[in-house]
Parts: C-alpha cells; sequence; structure tokens
C-alpha cells in the first residue's frame, strides 16, 4: 500500500526495538494457532502469501501500530472468513464470546506431515522467464522513485538511491500482481547493496552496506 504505516524502514521516533534472549518462537499457544489457521486457510480463501500480505497494510494505523504480529495475521484471518461467507459478522463476535458456530463450509483435514513439510522447506517463488535480463552483476542502478497505488515491496528509504547489483536471482513471483490474484506475474529479481552513507547520508558508518532484493520494474539505470 502506497507509503502506509507497515513501511517503517529508516523512520525515527517509534523508540527502541526491544531484543529477548532466547526468544522462543511463540509468546503464547495462541500465536501458533493462529499461524496453522493461515496457513492451512490461504488455500481454502483462494488468497496468495502477497494478498494476506497486502490486506494487512489495510489495518488502521493506529490499530497497526498497537497489535503485535500475529494479532495482524488474526485480523487479517477475521476479515477473510468474513468477507469468503465462511462466517458472518455476527457469528464472529459469537466465536469471541466462546459461542459455538456452525460453519456453511467444510474442508478435508491437512495432514500434519504436510504442514511440516510445507513450514520446513516452504515454497519457491523462482519462476521460469524468456525475457533478457536488464542489467548485469555489478551495474550500478537507482531505485525509482514510485508511489505504487496498492501493494509493493520497494521499500520508501531506499527510492531515489544508488547501489549495485551484486546477484541475479532469476525470474520470481511479482508480489505486486501476486497480492491482485492476477496470477504470479514473474519478474527478474536482483540483490542490491546500498552503502548506508547513500541511504542516511555522511553521518552513517562508511563501512556499512544494506542488501535489498528488488525486481527489475523496480530499477532503473543509475546513468
Amino acid at each position: 500500500m502506497t507509503n502506509s504505516v507497515h513501511d517503517m524502514g529508516g523512520m525515527h521516533g517509534f523508540g527502541s526495538i526491544p531484543f529477548e534472549d532466547n526468544e522462543p518462537l511463540f509468546h503464547a499457544a495462541w500465536e501458533a494457532r493462529v499461524l496453522g489457521m493461515m496457513l492451512t486457510s490461504m488455500g481454502l480463501f483462494g488468497v496468495t502469501l502477497d494478498n494476506v500480505r497486502s490486506r494487512m497494510e489495510h489495518i488502521p494505523p493506529l490499530t497497526y501500530l498497537k497489535v503485535g504480529y500475529y494479532e495482524k495475521w488474526l485480523i487479517t484471518l477475521e476479515e477473510l472468513a468474513v468477507e469468503k461467507n465462511l462466517l458472518s459478522k455476527d457469528g464472529l463476535a459469537a466465536l469471541a464470546e466462546g459461542e459455538e458456530v456452525p460453519l456453511p463450509k467444510t474442508m478435508e483435514p491437512i495432514p500434519t506431515e504436510g504442514i511440516i513439510g510445507f513450514m520446513a522447506t516452504g515454497a519457491t517463488s523462482a519462476r521460469q522467464i524468456e525475457t533478457k535480463a536488464q542489467f548485469q552483476v555489478g551495474d550500478t542502478v537507482r531505485a525509482k522513485n514510485l508511489n505504487v497505488d496498492g501493494h509493493t515491496r520497494l521499500p520508501r528509504y531506499v527510492r531515489g538511491h544508488m547501489g549495485t547489483i551484486i546477484a541475479d536471482c532469476g525470474g520470481q513471483v511479482y508480489p505486486e500482481v501476486s497480492a491482485r490474484l492476477e496470477g504470479d506475474g514473474p519478474e527478474r529479481l536482483y540483490t542490491i547493496q546500498f552503502t548506508a552513507r547513500e541511504l542516511w547520508g555522511a553521518e552513517a558508518n562508511v563501512k556499512d552496506t544494506v542488501c535489498i532484493d528488488l525486481w527489475e520494474p523496480y530499477l532503473e539505470s543509475a546513468s
């Protein structure tokens, strides 16, 4: 979503980032359940991970900043359940009160082994493309200064800045197309190395760099 609250990279004023020694994978049992419900429900709802991310970006800013990571997932899951007629808003409210609510749709249970296997290996986003690479490793490129009306994976803090291509990752699912549920729309993906000083000015450490994976439509020649 264009310049929405989720794009916080390089921003100031949000306080320090807390770090936990030996941080657990989940802080509460319900977080694991939300993750499981989302992964097993995306097929039922006919959505992609990029579409889910796009939906999270529409959470009202004050709510987005207030709730935790898996709470954002839960809000999105609830909205999907209502939108796809798995639950009514009244049914959702009843569930929140601990009431039993019959569901109009059913699906075969997904074997535990399948979920564990998916979590361990994931699913590739690599796709075959026939178009010739517009850039080469070693080229200096500039991230376009785009304000996309919808989901984008182009961070605001790199827009308009120059970096060096250090890897060509080949064709990959293009999130902006996938988020609209219009197929994979594969585009070539590159890893770009930006110096900290290019991004944040002379006060940044001259030795620091940031590497970001960016799709070809996000880039232009630095010359």
